[in-house]
């Protein structure tokens, strides 16, 4: 038996009580001295305990990640490898699946990343202890996919698992990929495919998420643009996990559908706004009109002319 990982386990289910030394000792079968070691590995991995005298111990909520925790909590069979520091959870993922193929979602999950990246693979910064970073392979199993809807399904997924533990808060969508809070972005959503090199099928979705949770201290250059969702985290950091793994795979068990576009509408950020938009190597400027029933941003030019767009970049938006 783990005891180590026994006692977190414990500890974490019970997180409102207190437990003593001797109910640990009795239940594991195991001194109060063994119980005292496991607890200071656990808080020199990062798990905050408070200990109090005639009470025994409790844990609170953190940073600190732990696989079991979150594979525990989930709706349905995923892997998941946690990380306190990586480059990238989706550089990893991906030269992962190049040895590998998966019979399940494998999901990985970190407190930091040192090299982490968006769309056109700009820096996003991942520092410890602010928030969230997480990539999830999914096998398709020879399934179609329609590259729009999957990536406007995956941002109200996360949108519906964020607003959970931040119900004050109202999240919007910069199209495709980004949610914002008021006119600063709180989080970056990447969106990623493996291939088979004989027939060139896709063979893994890779979904990449990275959530500015509490980081309070951006590079200035940074400042104007980007803003934590809170100054605490209102839970535990493996539970936010989890809910973020739930949701990104109950939205695209029928994405296809687009049941989930109205809402994406309203959470639009673009909606009726003048935006410039970089299409290959056209700038393009118009106003935005709507979201096509397939993903598509519907814009219209100075000549009141309708055109969709399915990729794209927004440069800026007149608000």
């Amino acid at each position: 038996m783990d005891f180590k990982q026994e006692i977190l386990n414990l500890l974490f289910t019970s997180q409102d009580d207190w437990i003593s030394g001797d109910e640990l000792a009795q239940k594991f079968n195991i001194s109060r001295t063994m119980i005292w070691k496991y607890i200071k590995s656990l808080e020199n991995d990062g798990f905050q305990i408070k200990s109090k005298r005639s009470a025994g111990y409790q844990l609170e909520s953190g940073y600190a990640l732990n696989n079991e925790l979150i594979e525990h909590q989930l709706d349905q069979p995923v892997n998941v490898q946690t990380f306190k520091t990586i480059n990238s959870t989706n550089t990893y993922l991906k030269e992962y699946l190049n040895g590998h193929s998966l019979t399940r979602p494998f999901a990985v999950v970190a407190e930091k990343q040192t090299n982490g990246y968006g769309r056109f693979k700009r820096d996003f910064y991942s520092p410890e202890h602010g928030g969230i970073y997480l990539s999830l392979a999914i096998p398709l199993n020879n399934q179609p996919l329609n590259p729009s809807l999957i990536t406007t399904s995956i941002a109200i997924g996360v949108i519906h698992a964020l607003q959970k533990f931040f119900p004050e808060q109202n999240f919007n969508v910069k199209w495709v990929n980004d949610l914002y809070i008021g006119h600063k972005k709180i989080a970056g959503i990447l969106t990623e495919a493996t291939t088979d090199l004989e027939s060139l099928a896709p063979t893994e979705l890779v979904i990449g998420v990275g959530i500015n949770l509490t980081t309070q201290d951006f590079p200035e250059e940074l400042k104007s643009k980007v803003q934590a969702i809170s100054d605490r985290l209102p839970t535990d950091l493996n539970v936010i996990a989890a809910e973020l793994i739930n949701n990104l795979l109950s939205v695209l068990t029928d994405y296809e559908d687009g049941h989930y576009l109205q809402e994406y509408r309203q959470r639009l950020n673009l909606m009726s706004k003048q935006i410039d938009m970089q299409v290959g190597p056209e700038l393009i400027h118009g106003e935005v009109v709507d979201l096509s029933n397939d993903g598509g941003l519907v814009v219209k030019d100075k000549q009141n002319h309708l055109q969709t767009y399915y990729s794209g970049e927004v440069q800026k938006i007149y608000f």
